[in-house]
């Protein structure tokens, strides 16, 4: 065991604690063994330092969906929702002639109405929505052929 040295009113201690039993220790000090009791106290609990979250970071790889852009080509002659919603209205049907610009439904998003437009000038191949769908980013809505 260690040795501690005491200095008490300028008198030196030299102890050894012999053994200790939960509550009980036998202390030696200079050379005479005592018998000390410890009285139970509360615990103090030690501050430690909060952790740092780590995340890896997110690289998109293989089997990431990959979503249309509101500002990007829809491809030829689809229409795609830019963003995510409910479509309300479906303003036109298969057959109808459509210009570029043309509104062809209203859906709502983010609690506010959007008119989707006609992507080029045709006539209406496919509607692939109807009335209360709910709707993704990047879905084809419909179909204009020239």
């Amino acid at each position: 065991m260690k040795i501690y040295k005491f200095k008490i009113y300028g008198q030196e201690y030299e102890t050894r604690i012999i053994r200790r039993d939960k509550d009980e220790i036998l202390i030696n000090v200079n050379g005479e063994e005592y018998k000390a009791y410890l009285e139970p106290t509360k615990r103090q609990t030690i501050a430690r330092p909060t952790p740092k979250l780590e995340r890896p970071i997110a690289v998109p790889g293989e089997g990431t969906k990959v979503t249309a852009k509101p500002d990007e080509s829809k491809g030829a002659g689809s229409v795609k929702a830019p963003l995510p919603g409910l479509v309300l209205k479906v303003l036109v049907k298969p057959g109808d002639a459509v210009k570029a610009g043309d509104p062809i439904i209203i859906m709502e998003a983010m609690k506010m109405e959007n008119s989707i437009p006609a992507t080029m000038n045709g006539a209406v191949e496919t509607i692939e929505v109807k009335e209360g769908d709910s709707i993704l980013e990047g879905h084809v809505i419909a179909t204009i052929t020239k």
